[in-house]
């Protein structure tokens, strides 16, 4: 049994489509709900659900028993980039226990579109991991380790989908967040964080990395400063010609 770890964003969609260029057959595909995703992100999800059914592979959507938001509420703050225990939480767990009712024996092969090329710290990735605590003991591969960007990108084009200018938006905004990404928020997006900052009485995103900025609207006005210019007080450069969310791609 061969069950994909997929967030449908590029390299996802890559990995199925390696999957099924393979002609492996059996594949599920998992998609967990975090309730967090970006918007308009749900509909993408439906879309490659229903292309995930036309060659012939299972899609799977897990929705956690709790899940971003009311997380965030019941701990009465936000994970950071250090404590990423939102991961473990909405993901981790509600996938292994998904895990031990299908495949109680541990013979499943997890599949993660990871590459080498993405970044330092994905650097070493391997191809198998042979027994991954995370997958409780399960053998992990990671077909696309060697895979550039190009070749990434020739599999999305082979699958029909248009290449994304940005990473997934299963969960969004990310505690690890980026310029880029903080720039491409919607006002929608902008909203629904600002209210859960309200209710819990925490900010998202620490000030001290951030230029001191003090809740998202803050945040989102530090992204669109040059760097090194951000000042709190400046005006809102949010409500902008560009404010729907697709500058900075």
């Amino acid at each position: 049994m061969n069950v994909i770890s997929s967030s449908y964003g590029n390299d996802s969609i890559a990995l199925i489509q390696w999957a099924y260029e393979q002609g492996l057959r059996g594949v599920q595909v998992v998609f967990i709900d975090t309730g967090w995703a970006g918007e308009g992100w749900m509909a993408r999800v439906e879309l490659c659900e229903t292309w995930v059914r036309s060659i012939g592979f299972e899609p799977v959507r897990i929705t956690p028993r709790v899940q971003f938001e009311e997380l965030i509420r019941d701990r009465k703050g936000f994970p950071n980039q250090r404590y990423q225990w939102c991961s473990g939480q909405l993901k981790g767990l509600p996938f292994l226990e998904w895990m031990e009712k299908i495949d109680p024996e541990c013979n499943a092969t997890v599949m993660i579109g990871k590459r080498r090329e993405e970044s330092q710290e994905r650097a070493d990735t391997p191809e198998f991991i042979e027994s991954s605590d995370y997958h409780g003991g399960r053998r992990v591969r990671h077909p696309l380790y060697l895979h550039t960007e190009t070749a990434r990108d020739g599999l999305v084009r082979r699958a029909g989908f248009e290449v994304l200018p940005h990473r997934s938006k299963e969960c969004t905004p990310c505690v690890n967040e980026n310029r880029a990404g903080f720039r491409a928020m919607t006002p929608a997006e902008v909203a629904k964080v600002a209210s859960l900052e309200a209710d819990v009485g925490k900010t998202m995103f620490r000030p001290k990395r951030h230029a001191g900025a003090k809740g998202i609207e803050q945040v989102i006005r530090w992204a669109k400063s040059p760097r090194g210019k951000y000042n709190e007080k400046q005006e809102d450069l949010f409500i902008s010609p560009c404010s729907t969310g697709y500058c900075g791609h």
